[in-house]
């Protein structure tokens, strides 16, 4: 099969390179850390997405760990709403790269914008979709750490998949490569203990689904008013009590749901929810209330857990 000349050496990747077994077709956007490309398996036909470390990057021991082990992390999570990872290599000596499976869709935040707010029951049934899914990482001890509008995809078969494990750790791993140049989240989306720099766990992921919910009943976050003084949503985070999603949402929101965002956004990890199930029931019973059929478009293995 032909590699194309000097495709080793590539630093700017353009349409029609062929990088180990892969056309590239066009490319799809930029992240912190690498771009992305729509490509396409010579081999078997088949629609992919390529992620390679930015060239401004390629002097980057420590990016070049992290976008590796971003690949070692979907491909041992294989099969668990996330991406399959189809082949890892580099572009040359210090850019890696990784193919990943191309999903057709849009994300949650492209989808807020167009609508505003989602309803109730939409925004629920999204964000016990997603609590289905951190559940399943969490189980088996990965932490995504960067969970927000933009990584949360929402396919053409109904199935909301979570994107970007760029600064996700395996927590029975003993190295944690996000803490040397990297910032581990986003920083309107980040728990209190990302900003402190303590140790982040699956409650730091709750604090997260907490968020994505506050904003699709209200459009916003609860600390958008703040600007973008990094100071002041860090100070906000870690100390300011976060307005009910009612006193903020242009539709009206149920008490109970109050409840469960303002306890999944609760300052010290040991005040939230444990567990992505058990805010999951929580959501379930402020769903119940006053309301016959229950929620759906959640993965009904989720309710066979006991809440921690």
């Amino acid at each position: 099969m032909s590699r194309g000349p000097g495709i080793a050496s590539v630093r700017s990747i353009r349409p029609g390179a062929i990088i180990g077994d892969y056309e590239v077709i066009a490319p799809l956007c930029t992240g912190g850390m690498g771009q992305l490309y729509a490509v396409t398996d010579l081999a078997l036909g088949r629609d992919a997405v390529l992620k390679v470390l930015l060239d401004k990057h390629a002097g980057r021991h420590d990016l070049a760990a992290r976008l590796r082990e971003e690949a070692r992390v979907l491909a041992y999570l294989g099969g668990a709403r996330v991406p399959a990872v189809y082949a890892v290599g580099e572009v040359d000596e210090h850019r890696p790269y990784f193919v990943m499976e191309r999903l057709y869709g849009r994300d949650l935040q492209g989808e807020l914008a167009r609508f505003g707010v989602m309803s109730v029951p939409t925004s629920i049934r999204l964000v016990l979709d997603l609590l289905a899914t951190l559940q399943t990482i969490h189980e088996r001890s990965v932490v995504h750490r960067d969970v927000k509008l933009d990584n949360l995809f929402l396919c053409e078969s109904g199935r909301l998949s979570l994107l970007d494990f760029g600064v996700a750790r395996r927590l029975e791993d003993p190295l944690d490569l996000t803490q040397t140049g990297m910032t581990m989240g986003t920083l309107r989306n980040m728990a209190p203990e990302q900003h402190m720099g303590a140790e982040a766990d699956e409650r730091t992921d709750v604090y997260a689904a907490g968020l994505v919910l506050f904003e699709l009943l209200t459009g916003r976050g609860p600390f958008d008013h703040l600007g973008v003084s990094q100071a002041a949503r860090r100070a906000a985070h870690c100390g300011a009590v976060p307005p009910p999603p009612s006193s903020l949402a242009p539709q009206v929101v149920p008490r109970e749901l109050d409840v469960v965002v303002l306890r999944a956004l609760a300052k010290n990890k040991k005040a939230r929810f444990a567990s992505a199930v058990a805010m999951a029931r929580a959501l379930g019973d402020a769903t119940d209330h006053g309301n016959d059929e229950g929620p759906t478009f959640v993965d009904p293995s989720l309710w066979r857990m006991g809440a921690a």
